[in-house]
């Protein structure tokens, strides 16, 4: 089974900032199979980063459902330890290469995201980790390390359940299509085929390389297919290929350019060549394959412009995800049920003072 994010675990995480004394101070024990503190200051974290996400402050009663999450979390992480649940540092590396092309809607390893947050930013990947959620690479690391911890520990506790789970049937498929048709539109796109020259240490010539291609995809179009295929061979000075651009803020923003060049773009004819282009590590040009006006998708077009995944096949992977989710989350209320005993943890606050230190 694929693997799902537990809703109990949050994926961003912001850092406490400067540790005043009372952040030190434990508020809770667990003590499973050893006894680990949680702080004041790690509680303080956790309530942070959901208050960021509530745009508000959380009352005290809700504080108090966060120390239990906590609480939850490293019962789960002991008692997987405890049964030999170990998550290999490749299996990390692999989960934060998906979780960072998600958010990019393309596949990217580290190393290229590193490249793009450098050329975008002018920052480190851990810098820009640090800057945007307080973690640094490794600590970011480290976190989804016990996310997979815990969802390896509790596939491992419900199997039978988890592989249990029904696909959706035809008419339920059609059904969730017709309720949320308005939902699955296809904005504007253009079709590119862009071609890139990498500066690297040889600038003059990858402007060179990028003019000389400019000027002959303006003579003749149909030169994109002697372009790309040289662009296959051994030590090719660039790249070539297609490209599907959406008119929206996201692309744009996934582009590296402001919104009103990526209009530019759309005001462009079928056939048009745009001039050389640099960038930080590059030089490019590309010409307008074709453009699509924006529609509501139907259960037979594809998803993505270029793919080969219909409507109908996205739906349903949707719908086994959402059920998948839903039995995770169940299994995990479950296990958790199981390991909240008294002797495996302790609130070390009761009353008045606990609210009040819960009050900050």
């Amino acid at each position: 089974m694929k693997r799902y994010l537990i809703s109990f675990f949050m994926v961003i995480v912001l850092s406490a900032g400067a540790f005043a004394q009372t952040t030190l101070q434990p508020i809770a024990e667990v003590k499973l199979t050893a006894r680990a503190p949680i702080t004041l200051g790690q509680l303080k974290t956790r309530v942070s980063a959901l208050e960021k996400e509530l745009g508000r402050k959380m009352t005290v009663e809700e504080r108090k459902q966060t120390l239990d999450g906590l609480i939850n979390e490293k019962l789960i992480v002991q008692a997987a330890e405890k049964d030999g649940i170990k998550i290999m540092d490749s299996e990390v590396n692999n989960y934060f290469n998906e979780y960072v092309s998600s958010q990019l809607r393309r596949q990217v390893t580290e190393t290229d995201f590193a490249q793009l947050i450098k050329e975008n930013t002018n920052m480190s990947l851990d810098e820009y980790m640090k800057a945007q959620n307080g973690m640094t690479l490794a600590e970011f690391k480290n976190f989804l390390r016990t996310q997979l911890t815990a969802q390896a520990y509790v596939m491992q506790k419900k199997q039978k359940e988890l592989q249990s789970i029904a696909s959706p049937s035809d008419d339920q498929i059609r059904s969730y299509y017709e309720v949320n048709k308005q939902s699955f539109v296809q904005p504007d796109i253009v079709q590119l085929f862009l071609v890139v020259a990498p500066k690297e240490n040889k600038a003059g010539a990858a402007k060179k390389t990028i003019e000389d291609i400019q000027k002959k995809l303006t003579a003749n179009i149909k030169a994109t297919t002697e372009i790309r295929t040289k662009s296959q061979e051994k030590n090719s000075a660039y790249q070539a290929g297609e490209l599907f651009v959406s008119k929206t803020e996201l692309a744009a923003e996934q582009l590296g350019m402001p919104m009103e060049e990526l209009l530019k773009i759309f005001k462009m004819k079928t056939g048009e060549v745009s001039p050389v282009i640099e960038t930080g590590a590059n030089y490019q040009c590309f010409v307008v394959l074709e453009k699509k006006d924006a529609k509501i998708l139907g259960l037979s077009d594809v998803v993505e412009p270029g793919g080969n995944i219909s409507l109908y096949e996205y739906i349903k992977k949707m719908v086994i995800m959402q059920r998948q989710n839903e039995a995770l989350n169940n299994a995990l209320v479950s296990v958790t049920n199981d390991l909240r005993k008294a002797e495996n943890f302790k609130i070390l606050q009761t009353g008045a003072d606990f609210d009040k230190t819960l009050s900050w």
